[in-house]
């Protein structure tokens, strides 16, 4: 057993009064056992005082050293709730997570900020990074109230390697059900630890709650101002993986591509044998049913030759070496730029078989019959017409450059 001892401050919080809140969070914590971590709710230091909330920005460092004198007293992690902070010509509603020995180990910018009939979205700015942290008994993330409506924040946390995932909130009346169902949904997508912290006062309901990697609620608390204290067991999340690990199947590229496109680059493969070029019969979008080239996109990270050798196998189940790049198209859109780099390949081995999902039929074409056929693919056809008039063309790796690195290469 990987135990975790957590500590969770549940206080109403008085507006514009940071000394009064202060000695509210030593009061709670008096009494408190060990504990590994204690987590404090949002804007604990002077609430969402709106008027004055840029001079509390620039004041950062006072709730910043008391923060400190917690985790040297307690010697544990703080999740410090959240605070104004004023960074050059911007204001971050921001997290400090201060480590046992006192030192600030990190911080994070509340990313998702609050819009609707809000002025939180107007005063602050918004955070753009989702770091991981560290203690001597976890990796951990961190995200703050508004945060949880937005599943991207906890899914790139995990998949980082954390195993805790810590809220701090201000999460308002009647909104109960939503906490409840989306930190369950959060933990069950996950399957990590959520540890969340919410605020009591009038407005808000409390309820601040740990649920486990299966979704299951291991504490609640009430609408009181309290001290909470509860224990976990890390090995859980190791379990549940290992019995069925769901974020091992994500389709990162077909999100990229489909759900929130970003700039990527396609490759294809041009193979001749015998005067001839292997083609593919496409089975999705605007060219199904048409025969081009095959190839795909990128896997992250993947070296350009890697990915077209890749690509052809998948696709055709033939093996081949991509040596010249012959032909590159451009395609911009608002939302993507979309890069198209087309290899000269040499044959090695294999019988053209269609994968029966990205195409339903692979084989050889002679030129003749590509330029002949209403059924290819019309930049196939002028990038394949293009290579016959001299083979010899395209860009060659230099073999000879001075690279920085193995990944660095170099075409002319």
């Amino acid at each position: 057993m990987n135990k975790v001892r957590l500590t969770f401050v549940q206080m109403d919080i008085e507006k514009d009064q940071f000394q009064k809140n202060k000695e509210k969070i030593r009061t709670l914590l008096q009494n408190a056992d060990p504990t590994d971590f204690i987590v404090l709710p949002e804007m604990w230091s002077v609430d969402f005082d709106f008027k004055n909330m840029k001079n509390h920005g620039k004041n950062y460092d006072k709730p910043l050293q008391f923060l400190q004198q917690l985790a040297l007293k307690h010697d544990a992690t703080i999740i410090g709730g959240s605070v104004p902070q004023q960074t050059g010509d911007k204001l971050f509603n921001t997290t400090f997570i201060i480590n046992p020995t006192g030192t600030l180990q990190g911080s994070y910018w509340k990313m998702h900020l609050v819009s609707h009939d809000n002025l939180e979205g107007q005063i602050f700015d918004r955070g753009d990074r989702i770091p991981r942290f560290f203690s001597s008994k976890a990796s951990f993330g961190v995200t703050n109230c508004y945060d949880l409506r937005f599943p991207e924040i906890f899914r790139g946390i995990s998949l980082n390697g954390s195993e805790i995932i810590f809220l701090v909130a201000q999460f308002p009346e009647p909104l109960y059900q939503h906490w409840i169902t989306l930190l369950k949904a959060r933990a069950i997508e996950n399957q990590v630890y959520i540890a969340a912290v919410n605020r009591v006062g009038k407005g808000y309901f409390g309820h601040s709650l740990v649920v486990d990697p299966r979704g299951e609620v291991l504490f609640e608390g009430d609408q009181s101002e309290n001290l909470y204290q509860i224990s976990i067991d890390l090995d859980r999340v190791k379990q549940e993986k290992e019995k069925r690990n769901d974020l091992s199947i994500i389709n990162e590229h077909a999100y990229n591509k489909w759900v929130y496109p970003h700039n990527f680059i396609g490759v294809g493969g041009l193979m001749e044998v015998e005067d001839k070029v292997l083609m593919v019969k496409q089975n999705y979008g605007r060219l199904k049913g048409m025969w081009l080239m095959p190839g795909g996109h990128l896997d992250k990270g993947e070296k350009l030759n890697y990915g077209v050798e890749r690509e052809v196998f998948e696709e055709t189940q033939i093996k081949g070496e991509a040596t010249d790049i012959i032909a590159i198209r451009s395609n911009s859109t608002e939302a993507v730029v979309d890069c198209y780099i087309v290899f000269k390949m040499d044959y090695i081995e294999g019988t053209p078989v269609p994968d029966g999902f990205e195409n339903t039929d692979a084989r050889f074409f002679t030129k003749e019959e590509i330029m002949t056929r209403q059924d290819v693919a019309p930049l196939a056809a002028e990038i394949i017409q293009y290579y016959f008039e001299d083979k010899n063309r395209g860009f060659k790796e230099r073999k000879d450059f001075a690279s920085f690195n193995d990944d660095y290469t170099l075409y002319t």
